[in-house]
C-alpha cells in the first residue's frame, strides 16, 4: 500500500528518527513510502555520509514527487509510473 508519510514526520531535522519511521512503515502496512522533498533531505540526514541516499527503506521504494524529475533521476528515485504517464 503506498502511503504519504505524515506531514509533521521528517519534516524537522532535529526531530527525525529512523526509529519512527520503522514504526509507522509497520504500524501502517507500507509497501511504498511518499514523502516531500523536505522530508527526504531529512531521511537523507540520518544516513551515512559516504553513501549516496537510499532509494529504499527497508525494502519499500520511496516516491518523492515534488522534486525536479532530474534529481531524482540522478538520486535513483525516479518513478516513471507516475501520474499521468502512459
Amino acid at each position: 500500500m503506498k502511503k504519504a508519510l505524515p506531514d509533521k514526520m521528517f519534516f524537522d531535522a532535529e526531530q527525525s528518527r529512523l526509529s519512527i519511521l520503522r514504526n509507522w512503515v509497520l504500524e501502517q502496512d507500507v509497501t511504498v513510502i511518499e514523502m516531500t522533498e523536505r522530508q527526504f533531505w531529512n531521511f537523507a540526514q540520518l544516513q551515512p555520509v559516504a553513501e549516496k541516499p537510499w532509494t529504499t527503506y527497508m525494502g519499500r521504494r520511496l516516491v518523492v514527487p515534488q522534486m525536479p524529475e532530474e534529481a531524482q533521476k540522478c538520486l535513483g528515485i525516479f518513478d516513471p509510473h507516475g501520474p499521468g504517464v502512459i
